[in-house]
């Protein structure tokens, strides 16, 4: 029988995108580092140029933004100049082109000709045998077709479902989706081949030593995870004059914008609120049940995961990748049909009401919240990030 080709190591991965990595606001951005690192402990070379496009204001970027520039790129036949950084993060080099963050809307053609420039000046320079996009930006579209015509992989990265018709897929010969339930989506919509891993997180890097565990904890309060129901929980449990702490973990929603959407939050005095924080690990220590009531199709989603990797019971809805994050840990809800259809919609008060059942028992029942950390380490037990990079190196052989 023929045996496959052994894999040419060192592999040299190119990552590609005008949305900066070094971004703790992005999951997908958190992800992709973290496949990286494990890439380079399998013995491969990764190279990571992006553009200063970011999810939101983050502490990582300001940290990255701290580096003085190495040098600076300019066009010729041009006077407009674009600082360039070079830093390793986690032992992974990465080339960061622009100064202050944007949002995706603000970026100009200037600074799409820039990365094409800089791209092909890498590319020619780091031979890569692979190169990676993601974010449909129309540099990305370039750069995987580079990639092709030279006879290198070009791989799409999708971490959300936002890729929905066939010219979605022109620039790359290999999908990398992060979840099977987003693999599934896509299927239809493409030819390529699609590999289908897991959130990817270093749980080691999140894993508290020592957790004190005080808060009901959520992150990223926006409406499309859930930030209607989970400040109705924190106005009943107060009603109920429930001793319970909550915290609200800012990312792309913010404290303002969680009292805009949730006036009714003004009079809480059981809810708190942290700054987008980089060492979630801090979060985790302080956290005793995460809530996760997602109303969008969520992917996949890091932090059941990493709870699961803290012993930490997570509430959630069945929707999207969760169930496929969770592993069999946590708590399942079905999310409301009204709120999955508008995020903005009143939550029913029997739901309310289950998810402050579940919340009163793992307080109340030693054995209840017992079962549910045994079920979370189970999980975690199977989780294996160095097997998910090799599935992917596996599918691009």
């Amino acid at each position: 029988m023929l045996q496959p080709a052994p894999h040419p190591l060192p592999m040299k991965f190119l990552f590609f995108s005008p949305h900066a990595i070094a971004d703790s606001c992005s999951g997908a951005a958190r992800a992709l580092q973290a496949l990286f690192e494990a890439l380079q402990e399998l013995g491969h070379r990764c190279h990571i140029l992006t553009g200063v496009v970011t999810d939101g204001k983050s502490e990582l970027f300001d940290k990255a933004l701290t580096t003085a520039p190495t040098t600076v790129f300019q066009i010729k036949d041009s006077d407009r100049t674009v600082p360039v950084r070079q830093f390793r993060l986690h032992g992974v080099e990465h080339i960061l082109a622009g100064g202050a963050a944007l949002s995706w809307q603000e970026m100009k053609a200037f600074d799409d000709t820039v990365l094409r420039h800089m791209f092909l000046d890498i590319f020619r320079k780091f031979d890569p045998d692979v190169v990676l996009t993601y974010g449909g930006f129309p540099c990305n579209y370039f750069a995987g077709q580079h990639a092709m015509a030279h006879g290198r992989k070009s791989v799409l990265f999708a971490a959300s479902d936002t890729y929905r018709v066939p010219t979605d897929f022109i620039h790359v010969n290999t999908v990398a989706a992060i979840s099977e339930a987003l693999a599934v989506k896509l299927r239809p919509v493409t030819t390529a081949p699609i590999v289908a891993l897991k959130a990817l997180t270093k749980t080691k890097d999140v894993k508290s030593a020592a957790r004190v565990p005080e808060f009901i904890t959520f992150l990223n309060p926006s409406l499309p995870k859930g930030v209607k129901l989970a400040a109705a929980i924190v106005a009943e449990c107060q009603k109920r004059g429930r001793p319970y702490k909550f915290l609200f973990v800012e990312s792309r929603g913010t404290r303002a914008e969680v009292m805009h959407l949730c006036p009714e939050l003004a009079s809480c005095t059981n809810l708190f609120f942290a700054a987008n924080i980089t060492n979630i690990r801090a979060v985790y220590e302080r956290t005793a049940i995460l809530l996760y009531p997602s109303l969008w199709f969520e992917t996949a989603g890091m932090a059941p995961i990493e709870c699961n990797a803290n012993g930490i019971p997570v509430l959630a809805h069945n929707i999207g990748g969760i169930p496929l994050m969770m592993d069999g840990a946590g708590f399942l809800f079905e999310p409301p049909p009204a709120m999955v259809e508008k995020w903005d919609a009143p939550p029913p008060k029997d739901d309310v009401a289950q998810w402050i059942a579940i919340i009163d028992r793992l307080h109340e029942d030693p054995a209840f919240l017992a079962d549910a950390a045994r079920r979370a380490a189970e999980a975690d037990a199977r989780y294996d990030l160095p097997k998910l990079a090799r599935k992917f190196v596996d599918a691009l052989a």
